[in-house]
């Protein structure tokens, strides 16, 4: 299954995403040329959600953390966990994979639902693309080593892309 070409809703309205639509970054007044990948998405859900606005953005519009500039000043520190022995940084609205596992629009990511053990988050796996909690309890967040479901759906991306050009 690729992610060249598929329908989303966004507000309610129903628009042509993927790698392989032409668009121009939604910020007003910029005109520059991108497509409606996941590489330009504002978050990690095409169409959106409460942690991005599913809009489209160059380069210049988009911050470090795949979100929009008005949807990035909204994150609060609350979405953070760091790991106290590592330092490491997690953000807590990511969806997640384990190691070596594929990104798959309708399958299964981990998500945090709010629960902590012993200070720690929990990531519970989630059905996409409603994500729901199936039967799995969850583990801790430092159990594996958990990667942002967003990056391997990018490195996928990236892999068919170069797998199409070879052609």
């Amino acid at each position: 299954m690729g992610y060249g070409s598929y329908t989303v809703t966004r507000n309610g309205e129903r628009i042509e995403a993927g790698y392989l639509v032409d668009a121009e970054c939604d910020k007003e007044g910029c005109d520059e040329a991108i497509d409606r990948g996941l590489a330009y998405l504002c978050g990690q859900t095409p169409g959106g959600d409460e942690y991005g606005c599913g809009f489209y953005f160059c380069g210049h519009h988009m911050t470090v953390d795949q979100l929009c500039e008005a949807c990035s000043a909204k994150a609060t520190e609350a979405n953070t966990w760091t790991h106290p022995g590592t330092g490491w940084t997690y953000d807590l609205r990511n969806l997640y994979l384990p190691p070596g596992e594929p990104y798959r629009p309708d399958g299964w990511v981990w998500k945090h639902l709010g629960d902590y053990h012993d200070g720690v988050p929990v990531l519970v796996p989630v059905k996409q693309p409603g994500l729901e909690p199936g039967g799995h309890l969850g583990c801790v967040i430092t159990e594996y080593d958990f990667r942002v479901a967003g990056s391997v759906a990018w490195g996928q991306q990236l892999a068919d892309r170069a797998g199409n050009s070879r052609g």
